[in-house]
């Protein structure tokens, strides 16, 4: 998309009003209810992108054809649900090593996870799949974060995306409803519909 389009032509959704994130969209048209096409900067991948997100400007790096991480956060308002994606892009030799990368994916402090790994076969690509939950505290508040997470990996080349997607009450006091069983659909359905270009 040409970020200088005119916001006010533009579908009135926060992937669209925001500058930056723009950038990264194929098309106003919605792949899917709620979703639009989004395409990384490195040209390496696309995945749905939910409408009601942004991308942290001062969070996104890159560099050349072979690395790009961002972080993607949303708001589902009447649902009082906060939820961000933390997509680390990588096209190198290094991808192949699994066993390393599930290590790094498992240690890293988003993830936090001492377990197995469920492998989930798609056509182009292979799906390592995780999920656990965090009790942490704010403001003397205590709250829990859902975390699901994966490494997917071309089945064709060097490519592969470390994917960690994590959802909690936007509002500790005012609580909220966290169908954890829908939230892990929506992340399967996410890591799912990345597809890797050559």
């Amino acid at each position: 998309m040409d970020s200088k389009a005119q916001p006010e032509k533009l579908p009135d959704t926060v992937a669209f009003q925001d500058k930056f994130t723009r950038e990264f969209m194929v098309s106003p048209k919605e792949v899917k209810e709620g979703y639009y096409l989004f395409k990384s900067k490195t040209g390496g991948f696309t995945m749905w992108f939910p409408k009601d997100a942004k991308i942290n400007r001062g969070l996104y790096e890159k560099h050349d054809k072979y690395y790009e991480s961002s972080v993607i956060a949303g708001v589902r308002e009447q649902e009082n649900i906060i939820y961000d994606i933390d997509m680390v892009y990588e096209n190198r030799h290094i991808t192949d090593d699994i066993d390393t990368n599930l290590f790094l994916l498992s240690s890293s402090a988003y993830a936090n996870y001492d377990g197995k790994y469920t492998k989930i076969k798609a056509d182009r690509s292979t799906i390592y799949f995780a999920k656990n939950e965090q009790h942490i505290s704010v403001d003397n508040k205590k709250d829990i974060v859902y975390k699901f997470f994966a490494y997917i990996k071309s089945n064709h080349s060097h490519q592969a995306v470390r994917f960690i997607y994590g959802v909690s009450c936007k509002d500790a006091d005012r609580g909220c409803h966290i169908d954890v069983g829908k939230e892990e659909e929506r992340a399967k359905m996410l890591m799912k519909s990345i597809e890797f270009h050559d």
